[in-house]
């Protein structure tokens, strides 16, 4: 072990440089905020903010029916939104990765929210950004988006369950590659049980439909988690 006196503790500017600079990134893609709004929500931000705080993969961030007081920005990793029966069987209801706002619709939480991956979570006082949101149209405006992104993807959601298992995955997998900015090579950051449970499949019908998908030469496997995306024109048949 190192002698303490080597060791080198990151000073509280430097942690406050850290943190901006992570705000910063993760609100790029931000599609309300933008160019010198930068600087509106990093002032926003820091007087909002409780944390950034790391959470371990599988950690749960907060539970189903809790008062949603705060709503969640990810920083790193991703996180998932979803509701576990008492007979075992989970659904996962999304993923939401850097630069995406988790809680933001309820007033008491639905659903848990959880790390699928090791992550980075900034908290948000509800109250606080709703009141800076009524007084500068351009908070309201990501508000407004963050709501329709969400409302959109849990209606094409919805409507992929009652799909093939393949079409299923085809979906899944473009869509994910599409929030990624990643076109041809697809390192997916969740497990196999989690998308799974996300798309209402068993993990043996995710692997198997993997290997179908491997057999068409639509997709290659260079390892369980790295993808290439080989024929994007004929995954979006199948998606059709």
């Amino acid at each position: 072990m190192a002698p303490l006196e080597s060791i080198s503790v990151p000073s509280a500017r430097e942690h406050r440089a850290s943190f901006h600079d992570g705000a910063l990134a993760a609100t790029a893609n931000w599609p309300a905020i933008q160019g010198d709004d930068e600087k509106l929500v990093q002032r926003t931000l820091v007087a909002l903010r409780r944390g950034p705080i790391r959470h371990h993969r599988d950690q749960v961030i907060v539970c189903e029916g809790d008062p949603a007081h705060y709503i969640f920005l990810v920083i790193e990793g991703i996180v998932r939104s979803c509701r576990t029966f008492q007979n075992g069987t989970r659904n996962i209801l999304g993923f939401y990765l850097p630069g995406e706002v988790v809680g933001w619709t309820d007033l008491k939480h639905a659903l848990s929210v959880e790390a699928a991956t090791d992550a980075m979570i900034l908290y948000l006082k509800r109250s606080a950004l709703l009141s800076i949101a009524a007084r500068d149209s351009r908070i309201a405006s990501f508000l407004l988006g963050a709501t329709t992104n969400e409302l959109r993807r849990t209606q094409e959601h919805a409507l992929l369950i009652g799909r093939s298992a393949k079409c299923r995955l085809a979906t899944f997998l473009l869509d994910l590659s599409s929030r990624l900015g990643k076109t041809k090579y697809l390192d997916l950051p969740m497990s196999h049980q989690d998308i799974a449970d996300h798309l209402g499949l068993t993990i043996e019908t995710v692997s198997r439909t993997i290997t179908e998908l491997e057999r068409s030469q639509l997709v290659a496997r260079l390892s369980p988690r790295t993808l290439i995306l080989l024929n994007r024109p004929s995954l979006l048949r199948i998606k059709n």
